[in-house]
């Protein structure tokens, strides 16, 4: 993401001796970007919008000193993108009318510093910077995973999965921290948005932390559909009894979740895909629990967001998965009825409910989600 600049870049074109300086651009827009790009002599940097998922240019400039000044037009706050002309990397902004911003990165843009710039666009800014540091992380270990994978090294695999959950409740707490750093800004209620999207987030912390807006933030489309996000989620918080529903059976009849749980001592409400390759991943560790404990009472009902043309790849999927638990789908992908009775907006997802159908547990793996199971067995 990239920062906006509130003092334009000035330089008379003196000839001299020694040389001239670079001429200040005549920029249009109510609102500046300008900065230093390091290494980026000879390069042209350029500002746009995204318009329909297309890159729309605004405005450009050279880097004949590493130096730039870029105007925009801007009606509304919104995020812009800074793109290198060589490298079409783009590097989001986010920019309120009037509110310059001045910055200093490279030419890869991977170490953006805001120098100047409004509360909302440092905050954003460093938000972008947080996910960047966290991507490379995540990237680090799935290159690790797959060496392991490659030579078969199974203890090492598990080793590097549990980092991996652990780097994901470290960058979970790091942007609850930013988003509650920001909270009277716009950039925090960006941050609470993109946090309500994260199935494994604490609603209940999110809850707490919208209520802390201030009444204009609450009034921003982010605020707004972090809101209805968290409203969403929290009916199926922990603690909670799960809402029944119905929907159709590999054979086309009609199963209600309740019928399921009047047979279950432990029921595991499963959100997956035949094309959601975690999710497969996960199957065969989920296969040999079902194994282990159904005659003590468990049972899962997998509700699959598989498309309406993939029937077929639904019922083969469960087939060679060897899936023989309960099974429905709507086969409406994301619009699932289900999926958005419960809030889900990524897969794997899972809860855990006891006896009562109350909600004990979401989302454990492997040795974790055993280990619920046991534990609520033996209530």
């Amino acid at each position: 993401m990239r920062k906006l600049f509130i003092s334009v870049l000035i330089g008379l074109l003196i000839i001299t001796s020694c040389g001239k300086s670079k001429k200040e651009r005549e920029v249009k827009g109510n609102t500046k970007i300008s900065g230093i790009i390091q290494d980026g002599q000879g390069k042209v940097i350029i500002v746009g919008r995204s318009v329909n998922r297309q890159f729309k240019e605004i405005d450009k400039d050279s880097l004949e000193d590493n130096t730039f000044i870029l105007g925009v037009e801007l009606k509304n706050p919104e995020v812009i993108y800074l793109q290198i002309l060589s490298n079409h990397s783009n590097y989001p902004l986010f920019v309120e009318p009037g509110k310059n911003i001045k910055l200093e990165t490279d030419a890869n843009f991977s170490n953006v510093k805001i120098i100047e710039g409004s509360p909302s666009s440092i905050g954003f800014n460093e938000f972008i910077r947080l996910l960047e540091e966290y991507r490379n992380k995540e990237n680090e270990l799935g290159i690790k995973f797959k060496e392991a994978q490659q030579s078969g090294n199974k203890a090492e695999e598990e080793k590097i999965r549990k980092e991996y959950y652990k780097l994901q409740s470290e960058k979970l707490e790091k942007l609850y921290q930013l988003a509650e750093a920001n909270k009277d800004n716009v950039a925090g209620a960006i941050i609470l948005e993109s946090l309500s999207y994260n199935q494994d987030a604490d609603f209940g912390r999110l809850k707490t932390l919208y209520e802390s807006l201030p009444d204009e933030i609450k009034q921003t489309t982010y605020a707004k559909n972090a809101w209805n996000n968290i409203k969403n989620s929290l009916v199926t918080a922990i603690g909670q009894k799960a809402p029944d529903f119905e929907a159709p059976t590999p054979d086309g009849k009609t199963l209600k979740m309740s019928d399921v749980l009047k047979k279950s001592k432990v029921l595991v409400l499963d959100f997956w895909a035949s094309w959601c390759r975690p999710c497969r991943v996960e199957n065969p560790y989920v296969v040999e629990i079902y194994k282990k404990y159904h005659d003590k009472g468990l049972n899962i009902l997998s509700i699959s967001l598989d498309k309406p043309d993939a029937k077929d790849k639904w019922l083969k999927a469960i087939k060679d998965d060897q899936l023989n638990w309960y099974h429905v789908s709507n086969l409406k992908h994301w619009q699932d009825p289900v999926a958005r009775k419960y809030g889900i907006n990524s897969i794997p997802a899972t809860l855990i409910l006891d006896k009562n159908g109350v909600i004990r547990a979401k989302n454990l793996r492997r040795q974790d989600l055993e280990n619920k199971i046991k534990e609520l067995l033996n209530e």
